[in-house]
């Protein structure tokens, strides 16, 4: 029974003001609310109760936090018949009272069942419960002795949820067209990512299909790998084709055994770094990222700065390389740092990682390796670490402090490798890193990452070591020498943001060294959003001297701001490429933004002038685009697809792109109910909805949309929290009730009205409502025939009905009712 149905068709709310838990007698002037002398009934209310007893979905608090929100059921209490809420142990244990405490001091009993019912007043001075029913917020008191000390972000691991068994693959797919002057040139990619789940265990593949103009499609195989969380360790094991941590050392790629933390079972004060590749394409290109040249993202971008972030890097460090294939088939390539932020932890937290296996990377030789890493926080500010690295021919050792300063936090070690060639020859050197990291609250600026490292001419990391057994003759060519990075994000107070990055790489015999720089601002004033971005690159293999790059653009909104239309504006120019202006719109073509497109016009010094169209389109089984462009002597298509389809025990679900971790929703036998998190989630015709993205042993809220309910459907709760471990298909289950909403016009025998806050009841007892002062009822899922009690006091009379076929346009349909 939802709070609606139980307080009738009048919105009682006005009597519902947040009440205390133990409530004086309350004496209400029937007169005021009575209509044509009709009775009262108002014996809950005039007793300090603000709700009629039932059950009713309400907003958890604990010392005013949002914990959860659960189905809590009301009763009198059987003293002076005030309705309050019935509390059992396992609420008070899942908003985070520290029950072991409470069983000690005997204010609870020993091993008391979850099903218990506390009485939360009791148990000790300051300790209570309110209820407000205007915001549906049911408020638990506690003294600060009685409340678990946890960090922030701890969820209790008995509440973390392996998900369901269950196969899934998502699914990203481009193509694209070039027509030069008569020539084709195409170029096509699809990227899988499957995964099948059996309890606690995952078995992940990562896959690609690549193919262009005169090169044959080909198949690759990232990784293909088994793993599942190890709760006692807080940390996972995984076999297969895998990363190994690169916290300390350079991740390799091997097939072996892993056993290493799980940062994500640890609270928010641990925090992981995901890469955000930026850059500035010339005409509509495609990028493609690869790491440990393995193809994994690729994706169409119009002419104009760009930024990706949904990126999945498969190890923790490696850097990636960015290639942007231009329209007219020019391609540049840049590679851009991947790394963690400094190596620091909390006092007594402890980061490891065990691997053993055979390096394997296609190609190159596969020597067998062991590989062990350990960080441990001694101090709140002080963090050592290091590891250990043997193979065949080949030794590494590492050892590094992190330091949390009032300057930021900062790390520093060195690495000592002993590394032997096949001619016999043994190189001895050493590598010393720096990385630091700070945000300065008084400007707001915030340095994501600064990283230096030097290596001296003998040095070697492992995946040199290996390359190196390849060059017998000569020595192994461009070792680097040294490297610096730089992120640097600044906001302007409401004005905009700025970013700055920056690169250099030297190497060992190998003239020259690598540079690249991006700069660039976002702003906005009112409506209107303007950004600028430079970048140079210099120093890339194959480049003809440096690349310099710039783009301006800006935008205005115009029309019904619903559908968001913008009418835009860019600039960018290019020393070694195009230099091109584009004026175009782009905006929604429905209220639901799910359907937007973009129209273009441009012209080049190039190539002349040309006109694109583009149109984007997310469907509740899979994001979808198109676009179409012509200029003077060319024309290029591209389009994509990308989704996923869920396997499981209820039958096979298309869903929108997931990520590692993701729900799965069951209303059964229902179709087009949304989800608030997208506006493009819909269950399906078996009533399943893939809810994409999910972060894992953190509270995740699933919440439907109840607009996107018809007047004949009512669920019990609208909105369910779960906790998923990491990779897990989480099911979420909604009871839904479909029926007729009906108002009944209620009269005695004699034609007078009923009392006021009488309540109606169906043949089984439950709740239906309350009467409301004009003597009407609202009710909802009642039978075609069929007879409901109505009572008050010590009094009662039944109705009953025979309802003629619904009529589906109205909200709820009105029916006379003669109570006897």
């Amino acid at each position: 029974m939802t709070l609606l149905g139980s307080l009738g068709s009048t919105g009682f709310f006005a009597l519902g003001a947040s009440v205390p838990s133990v409530a004086s007698a309350v004496e209400f002037n029937s007169a005021f609310l009575s209509k044509q002398g009709a009775p009262v009934e108002l014996k809950y209310f005039e007793q300090g109760s603000s709700v009629a007893p039932g059950h009713y979905n309400v907003d958890i608090y604990l010392n005013q936090q949002l914990i959860l929100r659960q189905r809590i059921e009301f009763a009198t209490n059987g003293k002076d018949n005030e309705v309050k809420p019935l509390i059992p142990l396992s609420v008070l244990k899942a908003v985070g009272v520290n029950v072991v405490r409470l069983e000690q001091e005997k204010l609870i009993a020993a091993k008391a069942d979850d099903k218990t019912l506390i009485d939360v007043e009791s148990l000790a001075p300051g300790a209570g419960v309110e209820f407000d029913v205007t915001a549906l917020a049911l408020q638990i008191s506690m003294p600060q002795a009685y409340i678990q000390r946890q960090s922030r972000g701890y969820v209790d691991p008995s509440l973390w949820d392996d998900g369901i068994t269950a196969f899934y693959s998502n699914y990203q797919t481009n193509f694209s067209r070039n027509i030069n002057q008569g020539y084709n040139s195409d170029y096509r990619y699809v990227g899988l990512r499957n995964g099948l789940n059996i309890g606690a265990w995952r078995l992940r593949n990562e896959s690609s299909i690549s193919g262009s103009t005169g090169v044959r499609d080909k198949f690759t195989s990232n990784r293909t790998y088994v793993e599942r969380d190890i709760r006692s360790l807080k940390g996972k094991l995984a076999a297969g084709e895998l990363y190994s941590q690169g916290e300390i050392f350079d991740s390799v790629r091997f097939k072996g055994a892993q056993l290493s933390s799980e940062l994500g079972m640890l609270t928010d004060d641990e925090v992981g770094f995901a890469p955000v590749v930026r850059g500035i394409a010339e005409t509509n290109a495609t990028v493609e990222i690869s790491q440990n040249n393995y193809v994994i993202y690729s994706a169409t971008v119009p002419a104009g700065a760009f930024e990706i972030s949904d990126i999945y890097p498969s190890g923790s460090n490696g850097d990636l390389s960015i290639k942007i294939i231009e329209a007219d088939g020019r391609e540049r390539q840049y590679s851009q740092a991947y790394s963690y932020l400094p190596v620091m932890t909390r006092r007594g937290n402890t980061r490891y990682s065990l691997a053993a296996g055979e390096y394997s990377n296609e190609g190159q030789a596969a020597p067998k390796f062991t590989q062990g890493t350990l960080v441990y926080g001694v101090t709140d500010n002080f963090t050592g670490y290091g590891g250990l690295i043997a193979a065949q021919a080949y030794k590494a050792l590492n050892l590094g402090v992190g330091v949390n300063s009032p300057w930021g936090g900062l790390s520093f070690d060195v690495t000592n490798s002993s590394s032997q060639e096949r001619s016999g020859r043994k190189n001895v050197g050493q590598s010393a890193r720096f990385l630091y990291s700070k945000t300065l609250s008084q400007t707001d600026t915030t340095f994501t990452m600064v990283g230096y490292r030097y290596s001296t001419e003998s040095y070697r990391t492992f995946s040199q070591h290996v390359e190196e057994q390849e060059h017998v003759a000569t020595p192994y060519y461009g070792r680097q020498k040294s490297r610096f990075d730089v992120n640097v994000n600044q906001s302007l107070d409401g004005r905009g943001s700025l970013f700055l990055s920056l690169g250099e790489t030297s190497y060992w015999n190998r003239q020259g060294s690598t540079r690249r720089w991006q700069f660039g601002y976002n702003g906005n004033y009112s409506d209107i959003s303007y950004s600028f971005a430079v970048s140079r690159t210099e120093g890339q293999a194959g480049s003809q001297g440096a690349d310099n790059q710039m783009t301006a653009s800006f935008s205005i909104p115009f029309g019904d701001t619903r559908r968001s239309q913008r009418l835009y504006t860019s600039v960018t120019t290019s020393n070694q490429g195009e230099s091109a202006i584009q004026t175009g719109l782009s905006g929604n073509l429905n209220d639901e933004n799910t359907l937007n497109y973009s129209a273009q016009g441009s012209h080049s010094k190039t190539s002349g002038s040309s006109a694109s169209f583009g149109v984007n389109w997310d469907t509740p089984t899979a994001k979808v685009s198109g676009n179409y462009g012509q200029g003077r002597d060319n024309k290029h298509l591209d389009v994509g697809a990308s989704g996923s389809v869920v396997v499981h025990s209820g039958g096979v679900t298309l869903g929108q792109p997931v990520g590692e971790t993701f729900a799965l929703v069951e209303i059964p036998d229902t179709k087009g109910i949304g989800i608030d998190s997208s506006n493009a989630v819909r269950t399906d015709s078996k009533g399943y909805a893939v809810v994409p993205y999910a972060q894992p042993y953190r509270y995740n809220w699933i919440n439907l949309d109840t607009s996107t309910m018809g007047s004949s459907i009512e669920v019990a709760e609208s909105s369910k929290k779960v906790v998923p471990t990491r990779g897990a298909v989480v099911k979420t289950h909604f009871e839904v009730e479909s029926g007729r909403r009906l108002q009944f016009n209620l009269t005695d025998g004699k034609g007078a009205h009923l009392p006021f806050g009488a309540q109606a009841y169906d043949d089984e007892g439950k709740v239906l409502g309350l009467v409301d002062n004009a003597s009407k009822l609202l009710v909802f899922g009642l039978k075609d025939v069929g007879t409901f009690k109505v009572k008050w006091g010590s009094l009662a009379c039944e109705v009953k009905y025979d309802l003629p076929p619904v009529n589906k346009e109205l909200m709820y349909e009105q029916y006379s009712g003669v109570c006897l």
